[in-house]
């Protein structure tokens, strides 16, 4: 258990270590923090902090920095979580209440959004709903022999899909064709397409039947791929504008980690049950991540949870800053995704 002092001493050197990246002395601490305490004595605490677990001495001569301990300590304990201002929610609320024609390109914005105020890595996974249905089917000649055919879903994706016109179908009958399409799948998710609703829109179309085969093949496929989770992420270039990861060798660990998608999937998925969590250094389970710290939240559609969003940065981030940014961005998300898919 640590007195007010220690308290007072340990915030004070991983406040004054998140904005400088260097070693904290007893003398910036005196003079920048915390007054009427000789530097003498401040410099007696450091070293009970130190044998305490909650600092390191990277060197001989140097100050202290702030161990994984020391971190855990400050993020339970210390942390005060800072308020967005009203400019910065003004800016993400009119960043994520845009229209959309596909989740995984809405949800790259977002991951761009995050790394550019944060500075750090940003991943996300998008959402795991399985729940797109089809709202429109539209059938556009491009010339004798090829078509388009646009799938509109309730999940805002709208696609485009080149495909060939088998000889036996007319241009004419499309309108036709596509009323049908419409009447029979808008409405349908993935799982809803048997062979039975196959059969029968066969048995309407008659000789036009032809032309279904590869259109339910794409729709199927488009669908599939649309409500598969997939891992985003935004920013990894800036890992390498901190001092900590200037070393060749980090940067190359570093950027090892961001190709492994599964092991990004592995980091993300979980934190799916936790509204927030923090891990620093040792406590991340992949051993590439110990010299970082991630922050990561859930967002929902409706009351369960679709997916998270989180950062990777160093272990000295400014976690205030980025806990009170990822909770309200996964609030704004949750409340737009929600009326999406549930209107």
């Amino acid at each position: 258990m640590l007195d007010e002092r220690k308290k007072r001493i340990l915030e004070a050197i991983i406040d004054d270590y998140i904005n400088t990246g260097e070693p904290v002395g007893s003398r910036t601490i005196a003079k920048k923090y915390i007054f009427g305490i000789s530097s003498a004595t401040i410099r007696n605490e450091m070293s009970d902090l130190e044998e305490m677990g909650y600092l390191e001495q990277p060197h001989t001569s140097a100050g202290r920095i702030p161990s994984d301990k020391g971190y855990r300590y400050y993020v339970d304990e210390l942390m005060k979580v800072s308020r967005l201002s009203p400019q910065q929610v003004e800016f993400i609320r009119s960043q994520l209440n845009v229209k959309f024609n596909e989740i995984n390109e809405y949800m790259e914005n977002i991951a761009k959004i995050i790394s550019n105020l944060t500075n750090y890595t940003a991943v996300i996974s998008t959402p795991n709903v399985k729940k797109s249905f089809i709202k429109y089917l539209q059938l556009v000649p491009v010339d004798s022999k090829r078509y388009i055919l646009i799938l509109v879903t309730n999940t805002g994706l709208v696609k485009d899909i080149l495909l060939d016109k088998p000889e036996n179908v007319d241009i004419k009958d499309f309108i036709y064709i596509s009323n049908i399409l419409n009447e029979k799948l808008s409405g349908l998710k993935l799982e809803d397409i048997d062979q039975k609703i196959i059969l029968d829109i066969e048995n309407i179309l008659g000789k036009n039947k032809t032309i279904l085969s590869p259109i339910i093949e794409n729709v199927l496929r488009t669908i599939s791929a649309a409500d598969s989770t997939e891992v985003v992420l935004s920013g990894i270039k800036n890992m390498f504008d901190f001092p900590e990861f200037s070393d060749v060798l980090k940067a190359k660990i570093f950027l090892h980690i961001f190709e492994q998608k599964e092991m990004l999937r592995q980091i993300i998925n979980s934190a799916m049950h936790e509204h927030i969590t923090i891990r620093i250094g040792t406590e991340n389970p992949i051993e590439d991540l110990k010299e970082c710290s991630v922050v990561l939240s859930n967002y929902r559609i409706g009351d369960s949870i679709a997916g998270s969003i989180g950062i990777i940065g160093p272990k000295r981030l400014r976690y205030s800053q980025t806990v009170s940014l990822i909770d309200y961005i996964c609030d704004t998300l949750s409340d737009i995704l929600t009326r999406l898919f549930t209107e």
